[in-house]
């Protein structure tokens, strides 16, 4: 799996690499798989030249596709056909030789020896010593010196290494817990027995092999015989055909000739020279076949009537791509840059990614493996690897630490990639670590663990096409599924040179197909996604209201706010949007929305305006970051995207290697020094987080088909992604909560009128039967075709039509609580006749297939008649459709008391977003999720979801309120909360801006107990309103140089009531900047505390000044972005 990092990396360190694989060996032969086959013996074969290693490859990749039983299993016959270039060694312990040895059977260990000796010669056989200290260890090297002996073979002693040093051995037994999901006080658990498993220096390897040192020295001796040389970094194309008289490149031409008028009527000089410029890049690189293969797979899809995204990625950049098909992007519209797709000057191979319906990308594939071969084609693995937060949770829980102080620690650690790097930057986590022991030896241990690979699974989009058959470059592997991967990772693959490309399976492509295919049967509209117009204004105004659930990429609350302020009206505006919506950007987005209602935007230098217009004075886009280079220092594009990526990628000495030449160019066109180094230090900030804008572009694209389809066909578009998340309840509810919103009727499901899919009917959707939980499409479909005979009658009728194995019992009983049956009879009588209808349905079925029932079938009108039971309570058959929809349709109370919510309250969940923290408010809902909870002092409180039509939130009731909440909060009831709003930082929300909304109970009753709110509850709502609104305004004058916000505090006025003005104060004004408190206590005596993202601040004025206001605050002052010498500023604010 990791040879080729391996090698790189061995080559990197001037050390020689040697690859080789332990094998496991079948018993018999590996296409064996009975019970007696489960274990298999070790055996070690090393490559000894590049035919060794080529050999090694198919060995492994047989055992992986023909021999795996539980494990990967070669045979004597797989080492016969492949044993060209190999040295095999007798393994461990587990090897076969070693086994025959503590069985007494050396004859046996002879024999096996003497098979490796006739399949890969005398002087290629080597009997393998080790001594860890384990029991039988001893002997089985003394057996093995007379058996090589005996036989005048060689041996070489070896370790078993399974971490570097010594000291890791605790860390190993950890890893082994967590891999076993056992603790380390476990009695029985797996583990090593001793320490001794590590790499170990030629003097110990001596001292344990006294007996043998030539042993020692043979490990030199199959050093030097190892030599394999691996050929990277050359692209291997697979064969394209071309019609006669073309090559490649002539071919490409006239392909991109051909479609020149039909996509430039009117091309003038600098579409032909930017043609001219990327065909000739692309044939001086060989790469032409590339483009030719990628053009081809498009046209099949298409010609199979898929939709295929619009571009993806650099791709989208290139004028080429476009001719071909390949993007759907103009480039010189949107001034997209080839150079971030192909560099003349860091020639490195094309990717294209490619997105597909998620429904119909494995057809495509498909179709790769049938035109180049099955064994020329796979998809790639990839490695799970353990993260900082995960590699925290896993060792506190085999430490047997307590679960709630590990899941501070992870929480502590939060977004940073490294523990290391949250200890360095999260005082807290540091104070944890240095004053508890047991905190100590958890983050040093998992800081040994993070990065480490957990487990191999697909690559979700990679696929790999070879000019040969894949074994002789990458070994391969079988998932249970039947797909063949690659055991090499994707940057493996691309380094032995095959060509990888990602298909990409886009749900929303599916989702888009099935609403225009809808919109053609209802209407006989045909919509072609790529001539929608881009200047609809009934979409942008959608957009503007944020009425963006199912708009792809628009549809978190973070994303509809910034969707609200900017007002968009532009397609270049939704191109910002996908850009700026990211941690890093997020910083400017109120600057971005700002400019774009007229505010000034002031740009560095007159030079970068015309670069920087369109995104209002922000460096948004790596490819500003390019043009800025090229305009204002001269350097060529292939120059700029050198710099572009070294500053992206955070490479400090090409950056520092670049500096001086950019400063140079901008000095040579009349630019100061001082303006020139700002200007790099703000590309080098920006660059960091800078966007792909033909990336950008194509997403952007795709978000505006959606919301033009939302615009236009509302029903379809919901139908369509109902039906593409019909099997996540909490999906289908929130699509159906916005139907409700839309103004759509939404109809329960019914066994005589769903389809297995969502559809419409009329200006509402129909919910499909295969959106019922645990019914199962298979039953769906069988219930939808049977109806092809006529709509079912009764309970009876339906079980007679249908009782058997796609529809058992238990699915009518499903079918009848969640309300599909409704028609049929009450739910109640439904049920309690079930047993008898079924069993009757049975008969009938039973008898018709012997041929009973042409006789009797005047008998199907004689049905019992319903039995006469309680009906069910609304309640009930509520809480059944959202246990089995998600939703209760039928029965949704929220519906029934519309009218009274809206006098009972002041304001609905949605609009909460749109609230200061602390504003008081009236909201109501459907209580969800019920969690009571305990405090660290024992003191009772809980939290739940409130849902109302609009959406739904979070709300808490701490234990001084809960006697006024607790009566009325009670799972599936609808009540009243007033209380007041709070804003936390939710994981999705993590950095870019805007903690969430919701709110703190004071108060809770039913809403059939609830009065009119007044007046001035309402007003008190309304100013609230006002205050978030003018912070938001506000924000667009703030400083974005600042780096972090630091507060002192005197430490004894600091009482909970401080406090909790200044945490309302603080979410009144969430932005980028970090904030640190500073406690200064008696004696001059100082604390620090390091808030976490959730109060991160826009610094303005307006917050310094009501900070100043505060009683116990000291004074507040800002740490700054580098200055062009390096070093921090900070600027004091009493």
């Amino acid at each position: 799996y990791g040879a080729i990092e391996f090698y790189q990396a061995c080559r990197k360190a001037g050390i020689k690499p040697i690859i080789g694989c332990e094998l496991y060996m079948a018993r018999r032969s590996r296409k064996e798989k009975e019970r007696q086959d489960r274990e298999a013996h070790h055996l070690v074969l090393l490559a000894e030249d590049i035919s060794g290693y080529r050999n090694l490859i198919k060995i492994v990749t047989a055992a992986h596709l023909e021999g795996f039983w539980y494990k990967p299993r070669a045979d004597f016959e797989l080492l016969d056909r492949h044993r060209e270039g190999l040295i095999a060694l007798t393994a461990c312990k587990q090897g076969a030789v070693a086994e025959c040895i503590l069985q007494g059977d050396e004859a046996g260990a002879e024999a096996y020896v003497g098979k490796l000796v006739e399949i890969f010669g005398r002087d290629n056989v080597y009997l393998e010593l080790m001594d860890h200290g384990l029991p039988g260890q001893a002997e089985i090297v003394e057996a093995k010196l007379r058996l090589a002996a005996r036989l005048g073979l060689s041996t070489v002693a070896t370790n078993d290494v399974h971490y570097i040093s010594r000291e890791d051995a605790e860390v190993h037994d950890v890893l082994l817990c967590i891999q076993t999901s056992a603790t380390l006080s476990a009695p029985n658990r797996l583990r090593f027995e001793v320490p001794e498993f590590y790499l170990k220096s030629r003097e110990e390897m001596l001292e344990a092999f006294a007996v043998a040192p030539e042993a020692v020295a043979a490990t030199a001796d199959v050093a030097d015989r190892c030599n394999v040389e691996i050929e990277l970094g050359k692209l291997m194309l697979p064969h394209f055909d071309v019609p006669e008289g073309y090559d490649l490149d002539s071919f490409l031409r006239e392909q991109c000739e051909r479609a020149l008028p039909g996509r430039y009527p009117d091309a003038g000089p600098e579409v032909r020279k930017r043609l001219e410029y990327e065909l000739k890049v692309i044939q001086d690189a060989g790469y032409s076949g590339y483009f030719l293969i990628v053009a081809d797979f498009i046209r099949e899809a298409k010609k199979r009537g898929m939709l295929v995204g619009p571009g993806r990625g650099s791709a989208t950049g290139s004028i080429v791509s476009y001719l071909l098909g390949i993007s759907e992007i103009d480039p010189l519209r949107y001034g997209l840059l080839f150079e971030r797709m192909l560099n003349p000057e860091r020639v490195s191979p094309p990717d294209i990614d490619l997105d597909f319906p998620d429904d119909r990308r494995d057809e495509i594939i498909e179709y790769v493996r049938e035109k180049y071969g099955r064994d020329r084609v796979a998809q790639v693995c990839t490695f799970n690897t353990l993260g900082a937060r995960a590699a925290v949770r896993d060792v506190g829980r085999v430490l047997g630490m307590d679960a709630s102080l590990v899941n501070r620690l992870a929480g502590l650690i939060g977004s940073a990639k490294t523990i290391q790097e949250a200890i360095e930057t999260v005082p807290e986590l540091a104070d944890l670590r240095d004053g508890d022991p047991v905190v100590a030896r958890c983050l040093e241990m998992a800081s040994k663990l993070e990065g480490i690979a957990r487990h191999v699974s697909v690559h979700a989009a990679a696929v790999v096409i070879a000019d040969a058959p894949l074994t002789e470059y990458v070994p391969l592997r079988g998932e249970r599924d039947g797909t063949i991967t690659t055991q090499y990772a994707m940057d493996a693959v691309v380094a032995v040179g095959l060509v990888k490309m990602d298909f990409l399976g886009l749900r929303t492509l599916q989702i888009i197909q099935r609403t225009c295919d809808m919109v053609r049967e209802r209407y006989g509209v045909e919509i072609n996604p790529l001539e929608i117009p881009l200047d609809d204004p009934p979409t942008y105004e959608l957009l503007s209201r944020g009425d963006t659930m199912a708009v792809f990429q628009f549809e978190s609350d973070g994303m509809r706010e910034l969707l609200r302020k900017l007002q968009p009206d532009r397609i270049e505006h939704l191109i910002a949007c996908v850009a700026l919506f990211r941690p890093g950007p997020m910083r400017y987005a109120d600057v971005f929305c700002a400019g774009r209602h007229g505010a000034p935007v002031c740009y560095p230098h007159p030079k970068l305006e015309p670069i920087l217009r369109e995104t209002y004075g922000v460096i948004l886009y790596q490819e500003q970051v390019m043009q800025a280079a090229s305009e204002l220092a001269g350097f060529s594009m292939p120059q700029a995207e050198k710099i572009m990526r070294a500053m992206s990628k955070k490479q400090s000495a090409e950056m520092e290697r670049m500096k001086p030449l950019f400063i140079e160019g901008c000095m040579a066109k009349g630019i100061s020094q001082k303006v020139a180094e700002d200007i790099y230090a703000r590309m080098e900030s920006f660059a960091g987080y800078g966007f792909n804008k033909s990336h950008s572009a194509a997403y952007a694209m795709v978000a505006y088909w959606t919301a033009y389809l939302k615009a236009h066909y509302p029903a379809e578009l919901l139908a369509a992604q109902l039906t593409a998340e019909m099997d996540k309840l909490e999906s289908v509810a929130k699509y159906v909560s916005d139907a409700w919103h839309m103004g759509l009727e939404v109809e329960h499901p019914s066994v005589n009128t769903s389809e297995v899919e969502f559809t419409v009917e009329g200006r509402g959707i129909r919910i499909g039967l295969g959106a019922v939980k645990s019914l199962g499409r298979h039953t769906a479909e069988a219930i939808v075709r049977e109806r092809r005979g006529g709509p079912y009658s009764s309970l009876w009728d339906f079980c007679r039509r249908l009782a058997g194995p796609e529809v058992p019992k238990n699915a009518v009983k499903t079918l009848i609580e969640a309300g599909t049956m409704d028609e049929l009879g009450e739910r109640a009588a439904l049920l309690a006749a079930l047993d008898a209808a079924y069993a009757d349905g049975q008969k009938y079925q039973a008898d018709r297939a012997l041929g009973a029932r042409s006789l009797f079938e005047s008998e199907a009108a004689h049905e019992p008649s319903l039995p006469q039971v309680p009906p069910m309570a609304d309640a009930e058959k509520a809480c059944l459709e959202r246990e089995y929809l998600g939703v209760a349709i039928r029965h949704n109370p929220l519906l029934k008391y519309r009218e009274k919510a809206s006098k009972c309250t002041t304001a609905s969940v949605a609009e909460l977003s749109a609230l200061a923290p602390g504003t008081p408010v009236v909201v109501h809902g459907e209580v969800r999720r019920f969690e009571p909870r305990q405090s660290q002092r024992g003191n009772e409180w809980l939290q739940f979801q409130l849902c109302d039509l609009s959406g739904c939130t979070r709300v808490v009731v701490f234990p001084g309120n809960m006697d006024k909440c607790v009566e009325a909060v009670l799972p599936g009831e609808v009540i009243v909360v007033e209380g007041k709003v709070r804003r936390e930082l939710s994981e999705s929300e993590d950095s870019l801006g805007t903690p969430r909304a919701e709110v703190e109970a004071l108060r809770a009753v039913p809403l059939a107990a609830a009065r009119p709110v007044s007046d001035k509850k309402r007003e008190a709502t309304a100013k609230g309103k006002e205050r978030w609104q003018q912070a938001q305004k506000m924000k667009s004058t703030a400083n974005n140089h600042v780096l972090r916000v630091h507060i002192e505090m005197d430490a004894e006025a600091s009482d909970k009531s401080l406090m909790q003005s200044l945490r309302e104060l603080l979410l009144c004004y969430p932005g980028p900047q970090p904030v640190v408190l500073h406690f200064l206590g008696p004696a001059g005596k100082k604390r620090s505390v390091c808030l976490g993202n959730g109060y991160r601040v826009t610094w303005v004025d307006e917050l310094v000044i009501a900070l100043s206001r505060l009683r116990g605050v000291l004074q507040t002052w800002e740490e700054r972005e580098a200055s062009a010498s390096g070093r921090p500023l900070r600027a004091a604010r009493a």
